[in-house]
């Protein structure tokens, strides 16, 4: 008897994507060989982050990086080193702030249906949003410049209606003295974007480990420009033990603490990365949208189906893994969905924008051919229109 039988828990049929939810992505022989190699050892762990994140470095070609337990503790991480500087008093009194450049600008269209701003409030971050429903302007962000500002987030939300460039933003922001931290936790593919933000002049940059990059769920990176930031995230955690006025003290990232199953997992995940041909993967999952959508059809041919694709303002990511995207009323959408948790085996399904919306980032063969199956079963027994 498994593990998952024991604790009677079902293994799913995920057609939603990379989602934390649902156990990020699936990890590969090589990642799992990796973490058994070190389970048995022991190491010094702030050698074994220090050295790891030198070699992700070395890989990417970038100035710094840092393994981290997930993109949300990356973003903690990156905005309470920007807030302290890599002050030990600073650090010890976070995440009370009052008297620190604590103040973090956000752009208005970042913020909607954006549950992730929160993680700016836990390391004592305050709020600053710019711009309007209208869009952002340049003005907008130069006149949130000031001495209270410690950074400018910028969630990567491309294509985003509204929203003031990057590459602008950062040449405000550097201008004023002020760092720019990425949150890109699930913008690959494209691979190119690992380095993209980092060739851009950002900061910091924070990616989640569990979903493309094939790690485990609870990994993630950033990466740097600012080398001082970059030890400041160090020292933040989670494995810092530093004497502040002569008390032994540990940090806000002391709570965030990866094991070192998970650093070699990541870096093993992160290798494979890297050789992989993503534009056969793409092309594979372009097929398997247009097979979905074909079968769809065949028997259902008043379904209103297409493939979705770079959708603007996108917040099922990253944009560009296709999904089938089906048209129905609301009260179809959740009872199929509703429906599809309910079979055996338990399929999962997401909504964008009031559709049904079929990812073929994490769905291999056989699960597309179950997927079809029971939606059409489902769709005869209650019809969608």
């Amino acid at each position: 008897m498994g593990i998952l039988e024991r604790l009677g828990v079902r293994r799913i049929v995920n057609a939603c994507g990379t989602l934390t939810v649902l156990g990020g992505n699936r990890v590969s022989p090589s990642v799992i060989e990796a973490m058994r190699e070190v389970a048995e050892s022991f190491v010094d762990m702030n050698e074994l982050l220090i050295k790891s994140g030198e070699y992700v470095a070395r890989l990417l070609n970038v100035p710094g990086a840092l393994v981290t337990s997930g993109a949300g503790a990356g973003l903690v991480l990156a905005v309470a080193s920007a807030i302290t500087g890599g002050d030990v008093e600073k650090m010890s009194m976070l995440p009370f702030t009052e008297g620190m450049r604590n103040e973090v600008v956000v752009q208005y269209p970042h913020t909607v249906g954006n549950p992730y701003v929160y993680f700016i409030n836990i390391p004592g971050g305050k709020l600053k949003v710019v711009g309007s429903p209208g869009g952002v302007t340049e003005d907008d962000v130069k006149n949130a410049m000031s001495e209270k500002v410690a950074a400018v987030v910028h969630f990567q939300y491309e294509p985003q209606e509204g929203e003031l460039p990057l590459s602008r933003v950062i040449e405000i922001a550097h201008d004023h003295g002020v760092p720019v931290i990425v949150d890109a936790a699930a913008e690959l593919p494209p691979v190119t974007n690992l380095t993209r933000f980092i060739k851009m002049g950002a900061d910091l940059v924070v990616f989640s480990g569990g979903k493309d990059i094939g790690a485990p769920n609870d990994t993630g990176l950033i990466l740097v420009n600012n080398l001082k930031l970059l030890e400041a995230c160090r020292l933040l955690g989670p494995f810092s033990y530093i004497n502040v006025n002569g008390q032994v003290r540990v940090f806000i990232g002391r709570a965030m603490k990866i094991s070192k199953e998970d650093i070699v997992a990541f870096v093993a995940a992160l290798e494979n990365y890297v050789k992989v041909n993503h534009e056969e993967r793409l092309r594979v999952m372009n097929e398997l949208a247009d097979y979905i959508i074909s079968e769809l059809k065949s028997t259902l041919p008043k379904l209103q189906v297409r493939k979705r694709v770079n959708a603007p303002n996108e917040r099922v990511r990253p944009v560009v893994v296709p999904k089938v995207e089906i048209e129905l009323p609301r009260d179809r959408v959740r009872l199929y969905i509703e429906l599809l948790k309910r079979g055996d085996p338990p399929i999962y399904l997401c909504e964008c924008d009031g559709h049904l919306c079929i990812s073929t980032h994490t769905l291999s063969k056989d699960e597309t051919e179950l997927v079809i199956e029971r939606l059409r079963n489902i769709m005869n027994k209650y019809p969608p229109y």
